[in-house]
């Protein structure tokens, strides 16, 4: 029998101008968590506690523990490899975005712990892609997703660093995570990439936000972090005086004379 879904709609509206109002979480008949999005037109529901969808493949909480079955039961028969063709990797994709969604949404409630579990289950399920699949470019359909999914993880660390109060532990987890994707260009020799890289530039203004918001002071790695791309610009923009007085400025710095105004 059909359902009308007006009377929900209208209990809930939709609200174009703040997202914050478009998530909430409600419980199941049953107890369960669920998170709700609201749509324009519709709602989405996703499960709080495992697999997003709340499926169960092949008996498996998720594709995840189902693959590492499969890859410690070859390796304990020792039976060879694992190998994954393109319709598995194609049913991995689809939990992938599952996961990301969601961790989209518990960013958005502060569920900062549970957005990075979704971020290591993510960057768990590229792993399985990277080590079983033959096909290169199939890898890296996937594999180019990896300095996004860390900088997620990186972010919720860092957030759940601050909730607990050890505001400098979050920052040190900030700079882990821009450590990890400049590792990953540099592993796939495109360190061209980690001055214009949006995931390291998103790190560091959530660094900036956390220092400004919680009165952190700049570490000396910072300072001459900062310094030498002042340094860098200047050059970039064949400004060579200033250049040079931000040469001399790093000099001294690194003697422990400490910067000076440029």
């Amino acid at each position: 029998m059909a359902s009308d879904l007006t009377l929900l709609f209208r209990e809930w509206p939709h609200s174009p101008n703040d997202d914050a109002r478009n998530v909430r979480c409600v419980r199941a008949d049953d107890g369960r968590l669920l998170i709700q999005v609201r749509v324009r037109c519709g709602i989405f529901q996703w499960e709080y506690d495992g697999r997003p969808d709340g499926q169960h493949p092949y008996a498996y909480p998720s594709l995840l523990d189902y693959y590492r079955h499969r890859v410690e039961k070859v390796h304990r028969t020792g039976g060879g490899s694992l190998h994954l063709g393109k319709e598995e990797v194609e049913e991995i994709a689809e939990e992938l975005m599952d996961f990301y969604q969601r961790r989209v949404l518990f960013f958005r409630l502060g569920e900062y712990e549970r957005a990075r579990n979704d971020a290591d289950h993510n960057l768990a399920l590229m792993d399985i892609i990277s080590e079983h699949v033959d096909d290169p470019e199939l890898i890296l359909q996937h594999e180019k997703w990896r300095p996004f999914v860390t900088m997620d993880r990186a972010r919720a660390e860092a957030l759940m660093s601050c909730q607990r109060g050890e505001h400098a532990a979050g920052i040190q987890r900030i700079d882990t995570g821009i450590a990890e994707i400049s590792d990953f260009f540099r592993r796939h020799h495109r360190e061209d990439l980690i001055p214009v890289s949006q995931e390291i530039a998103a790190l560091k203004d959530l660094k900036h936000q956390l220092r400004e918001s919680y009165g952190l002071p700049l570490t000396r790695a910072e300072v001459l972090e900062g310094l030498r791309e002042e340094q860098a610009k200047a050059i970039a923009e064949e400004d060579y005086e200033r250049a040079a007085r931000l040469r001399d400025e790093i000099t001294r710095y690194e003697k422990g004379e400490g910067p000076k105004v440029v």
